[in-house]
């Protein structure tokens, strides 16, 4: 007891925070954030299928991913924000698949925004995954704006 006191007090002469219980839960959320988790079952990331979401400057605000169900032949997209996580910001997540049709999902999210499932079998997709800053000034964007991920 007398260690966890000692640590403890330094850290705070430090102006370090020592809360364990917090760290432990942000460690449980982000591990319930992934993108196979927010897709489901059966989605598995694909080749140039993942891009960061960068604001103008470079910042890394979150991720984007290009999930694929090759049983069910669908695609799904993930973005997924790491920073202002747990506080409701703009974030959205879009697909279009060349000949198909089109998905997206913005709202303001405290985690992750999802597409929902679209056919894309054999097809051509583009995709995209943004998000704002709380006073919804600063926008990160990630995706790719060409074709890709055509086979199957």
């Amino acid at each position: 007891m007398l260690t966890r006191t000692v640590i403890a007090a330094g850290l705070v002469a430090a102006g370090i925070a020592a809360t364990p219980s917090s760290a432990y839960a942000a460690s449980a959320a982000s591990a319930a954030e992934t993108p196979e988790r927010v897709c489901g079952a059966g989605y598995h990331r694909v080749q140039d299928g993942h891009r960061a979401m960068k604001t103008r400057d470079g910042a890394v605000l979150g991720h984007v991913y290009l999930m694929y169900n090759k049983s069910a032949g669908k695609n799904c997209v993930a973005a997924i924000k790491t920073a202002y996580r747990g506080t409701r910001t703009v974030t959205g997540a879009s697909i279009e698949v060349r000949g198909g049709g089109r998905s997206e999902d913005v709202q303001r999210y405290r985690f992750y925004a999802e597409t929902g499932h679209i056919d894309g079998s054999w097809k051509c997709v583009k995709y995209a995954g943004w998000t704002r800053d709380p006073d919804n000034r600063i926008e990160a964007w990630g995706g790719r704006n060409s074709w890709g991920n055509c086979a199957g």
